[in-house]
């Protein structure tokens, strides 16, 4: 009998032989841990503990009515289970003893964990190194399970959820050693975890059930304890796919084809008639080998709920509110709530009683959930089945009961029969109060309460919603997720890590609080959002963003093959606009000052023209039309782009299929050219088996084969019509970009290509915002002219006409020492601001004040000669930025040029390629030096001189325009008295006197 102090206190405050704390902020983060041993199989005592934890924790056990205090656990899992357990544990321990490593934690590593840095790694207390490959080598393998737990020398093993954990060899086996396991009994395991078995006892127990191969098969109540005859239990199985058809005829279509073994998507087929039944059957035989078949009958526009179960060894079991899982594809959940809204409270009781009179039924112990179907239009519920584990979805319990379940689970593995509480004060002691001040409590007369406010909770996996849900492995980039009060997540790989072959695909869970669903929905579309995750994976996040904005979901009008329906309809995740598509992916590609590309994006070809107008500007020209970008390359590869005065960051990842972009968090795909004669694996993988003989005929979009991507059945489709040719055998793994089959197309003409696009850029702004003030616009000129003598291309007329009436503006001098004026003013001292002259500061401090002004006193030194003295310095610039370059190019050839700045600058070679980019540009630069020759040097030579003369000697074929001309000219430039006319061809000069 479990005790309580008080009995005014609800079921669900009372219940669960554990404390209703809220997860704490340390649960929601990893914590550091110390250093492990480099070889797992060293594992002894524990020497990370502090000697005083170790009687602490016995006596808390024996305080509580406990007979087996754990101080030590193998995790049998990996990815997520494993990183929600360790965090769970850790908050636990810290609330209830005052530091983390009360409990031991070891966990299993096997090469693929530990090559992508697996998490769970990181964060255990100790590791033990197991074999690679399918889970049948690790994590589901029994025996070695066993023996780890052995050679560690731990109290109790942790199975999570999916591999061994619903395993009965695995209880039984641990119980041989004397180790306790943190679950049900290998027989309560049997009897329930089977889907077959659990669907006779819930006959039995009176709790409701769909049309199945088993309804007219009865057992009586009393037998729920033993096991079910075999004749028995194969009466509710079928066999053949003979028997399958007959039984879907009388259950009636459409039906489940179900494998009694199954899980997680796998060996579960919807039918809707017998020549579905006859191409399905050996299909969910061959996903779940060896497992029993039954058939189910399907229960359209119905709702998936649960309830949370937590069982003791003395009788008692607790429900533990509520949760709907109705949002799944392909029967895999992805967005999970609690508690139900969409039934009346009257009755979610009477689902939270037949969950608790079926575990009565197996005298259950442990975790486990109970799933129902439930049909909205006649409010009726039946029983699908029960996971004798904790489940993937268990923190939206957490959060709306207040509950820590994994540490619920140690506390059933201790025995403990008392219930402590924060209704003792909470702290470190609270369990010793409640162990003095504790008084008998009854479960079954309990009554629930209103759970705490809503919780929504999303799946993150590494799946392409783009591609049927293909699951994707590869390393992660980056992996960022910025916490809020009420969204937390946990993650089972870090940036930098990775998802191998092996993983199972969701590697993170979002959870959101709100005091209503609304609210809950609402933070989690806030939380989603501020995901970011880059690298070789793809993601559902953007796609289930659009999943909770849709008005089904937000008006609770969803069933579980909602989901599925809106896949065939292919409503898909919001793209980005198709013009930022085409931007992004341009400048990805680009390399060269003038390049063209072309982009294959989502069925269209767009050709586009790019011309570089500095190391982050660039024109794009496509069909008539022009729009400008700036580029800057971040420094985790990305490019942070400016459009139409608008910022975007874009990431790119190349992958089989083409480019990957990311831009603002929203996916598109630039496609290679397809071949569609050549089928190959897309995603690393294990071909299964083939659905069609090879060198027969298939159809387009129909299913030639079936591979295994990360522990998901998987159908490949044929591209197009024609005869097959298979290259790899059943069975063989597969990398990425790997030779499946050749088709032999029976109309090649008629394969789909990519439509030439012929429309136009939409009209947009500058990338950034342009002032009108001619200091500013003057400032532009020069940087363009600059530009274009360091190779880059821009309209040269344009730049010298808008820096020569730049130059002229009587405004520029003002506007300039405006601007210059403003840098300084906060640092000039009040004096010198209010036009106290220099010459009145002692000599110390006078060179400071001249360091300090010295801009200015530079800007007015530039006018010394007026405006046109100005525009003499700026033009004599431009001048020498020419000259330093093609002076190393003058009657030289150009490779020996090239080797000399290798040997001159060994440790900057950035240098070289700036230097080469600028001679290619010649004839651009010629134009804007003949320009510029023309509107300011001949009317004054002699102020260019010493240029003219370096410019005459410059011996070259591609000087040859002007050299002459500046030869013809150096005679005269000491001439004040003449003035020259250039001839229209800009060949020839005259000279006149000035009277």
């Amino acid at each position: 009998m479990v005790e309580k102090s008080d009995t005014r206190y609800s079921c669900f405050e009372k219940v669960v032989l554990f404390r209703h704390y809220k997860m704490s902020e340390a649960q929601r983060r990893p914590m550091s841990v110390g250093v492990k041993p480099a070889n797992g199989y060293i594992n002894g005592a524990a020497p990370l503990r502090s000697p005083s934890i170790v009687p602490q924790v016995d006596e808390f056990c024996r305080a509580l009515g406990g007979k087996r205090p754990i101080h030590s656990i193998l995790i049998a899992n990996n990815g997520m289970a494993a990183v929600k357990f360790i965090r769970s544990i850790r908050t636990w321990a810290y609330e209830t003893f005052g530091t983390e490593k009360a409990i031991l934690l070891v966990a299993m590593a096997t090469p693929e964990d530990m090559r992508i840095n697996a998490e769970h790694i990181r964060i255990a207390d100790q590791f033990v190194e197991v074999p690679g490959g399918t889970n049948n080598n690790n994590y589901a393998n029994v025996q070695l399970i066993v023996e780890m737990a052995e050679i560690t020398r731990v109290d109790a093993v942790w199975p999570g959820w999916g591999h061994a954990s619903e395993n009965p060899a695995l209880p039984d086996a641990l119980g041989a050693k004397g180790i306790v396991f943190l679950g049900p009994p290998a027989a309560s395991m049997a009897a329930l975890g089977d889907k077959i078995g659990s669907s006779l006892i819930a006959q039995a127990a009176d709790v409701p059930t769909l049309p199945w191969s088993g309804s007219h098969v009865k057992i009586p109540p009393e037998s729920c304890l033993v096991t079910i005859p075999d004749a028995t239990y194969q009466e509710a199985c079928v066999h053949t796919t003979e028997e399958a058809i007959a039984s879907c005829r009388v259950v009636g279509y459409p039906a489940m084809i179900k494998a009694s073994w199954g899980g997680g998507g796998k060996g579960i087929r919807k039918v809707h008639n017998d020549d579905e039944v006859k191409a399905l059957f050996k299909q969910v035989q061959g996903e779940v080998p060896g497992s029993p078949i039954f058939i189910m009958k399907v229960a359209s526009q119905s709702r998936h709920l649960e309830v949370q179960l937590l069982c003791d060894q003395y009788g008692n079991v607790a429900a533990l509110h509520s949760r709907d899982c109705s949002v799944q594809r392909r029967h895999q959940k992805i967005i999970e709530e609690g508690p139900i809204t969409v039934a009346p409270l009257e009755t979610t009781k009477k689902l939270e009683q037949a969950a608790r009179r079926l575990a009565k039924c197996v005298n259950y112990v442990g975790a486990a959930t109970v799933e129902y179907l439930y049909s909205m239009e006649t409010g009726e519920y039946y029983f699908l089945e029960l996971n004798p584990r904790l489940q993937v979805e268990h923190p939206v319990t957490e959060w709306i009961a207040e509950i820590n379940l994994p540490a619920a689970q140690v506390a059933v593995g201790m025995e403990i029969r008392r219930f402590y509480g924060m209704e003792h004060g909470g702290g470190y002691d609270a369990w010793r109060k409640t162990s003095i001040v504790a008084t008998p409590f009854d479960f079954d007369k309990a009554e629930s309460t209103k759970p705490k406010g809503h919780c929504v909770a999303v799946r993150v996996t590494s799946e392409d919603p783009d591609d049927g849900f293909k699951p994707t492995s590869g390393r992660v980039q980056e992996l960022n997720f910025k916490s809020k009060p009420n969204v937390w997540a946990y993650f089972s790989v870090k940036s930098g890590g990775g998802i191998h072959e092996f993983s199972d695909s969701q590697f993170g869970h979002v959870f959101a609080f709100g005091e209503s669903r609304a609210l809950a929905i609402a933070n989690m579309v806030l939380g989603l959002k501020e995901i970011q995750i880059r690298g070789e994976i793809r993601t559902n996040v953007d796609y289930t963003i659009d999943l909770l904005h849709a008005l089904d979901y937000k008006e609770n009008k969803i069933h579980t093959g909602w989901l599925d329906s809106r896949i065939a309809m292919r409503v898909r995740a919001e793209r980005p606009p198709w013009y930022l598509s085409v931007v992004g992916g341009a400048l990805y590609h680009i390399s060269l000052v003038n390049s063209q590309v072309s982009l294959n994006i989502e069925g269209s070809k767009y050709t586009i023209n790019m011309v570089r107008g500095g190391p982050g500007s660039y024109r794009l020209r496509m069909n008539d039309s022009e729009i400008e970008a700036e580029i800057h390359t971040l420094r985790d590869g990305g490019l942070l782009m400016q459009l139409d005065g608008n910022s975007h960051v874009v990431y790119a990842e190349e992958e089989a299929a083409g480019t990957r972009l990311l831009i603002d968090g929203r996916t598109c795909l630039l496609q290679n050219d397809h071949d569609p004669s050549k089928l190959v694996a897309e995603t690393p993988c294990k071909l299964l088996r083939y659905l069609v003989v090879d060198g027969s005929h298939v159809d387009a979009d129909t299913p030639y084969a079936e591979v295994e991507v990360m522990k998901m059945c998987m159908p490949l489709l044929s591209p197009a019509s024609g005869k097959i040719h298979f290259k790899m055998s059943e069975g063989q793994a597969m990398q990425a970009g790997e030779l499946i089959a050749r088709l032999d197309l029976d109309d090649p003409s008629a394969v789909r290509k990519a439509e030439p696009f012929h429309g136009s850029f939409p009209i947009l702004g500058p990338p950034t915002a342009i002032s009108g003030k001619v200091h500013q616009r003057c400032a532009a000129s020069l940087n363009a002219a600059r530009m274009i003598l360091a190779g880059y291309e821009h309209n040269i007329d344009e730049v010298v006409q808008s820096l020569l009436s730049c130059l002229d503006n009587p405004e520029l001098p003002f506007l300039q020492w405006q601007e210059c004026f403003a840098v300084l003013a906060n640092r000039l001292p009040k004096e010198l601001r209010d036009e106290a002259h220099l010459n009145a500061y002692p000599e110390k401090e006078k060179g400071a004040q001249e360091r300090l002004i010295e801009p200015l006193m530079s800007l007015v030194k530039s006018y010394e000669r007026g405006r046109e003295g100005h525009a003499r310095i700026i033009v004599q610039g431009l001048f020498e930025e020419y000259l330093s370059v093609e002076e190393l190019f003058s009657d030289n050839i150009q490779a020996d040029v090239i080797e000399r700045l290798r040997l001159q600058y060994k440790k900057d070679l950035l240098k070289i390629v700036d230097i080469v980019l600028s001679h290619q540009g010649i004839k651009s630069k010629n134009k804007l030096i003949l320009r510029l020759l023309e509107q300011l040097v001949y009317p004054n030579p002699a102020a260019y001189r010493d240029q003219l003369i370096r410019f005459s000697t410059l011996n070259h074929t591609n000087y040859s325009e002007f050299s002459g001309l500046c030869t013809s000219l150096i005679p005269w430039s000491s001439d004040a008295q003449c003035i020259y006319a250039v001839s229209t061809e800009g060949k020839s000069v005259t000279r006149a006197d000035k009277t």
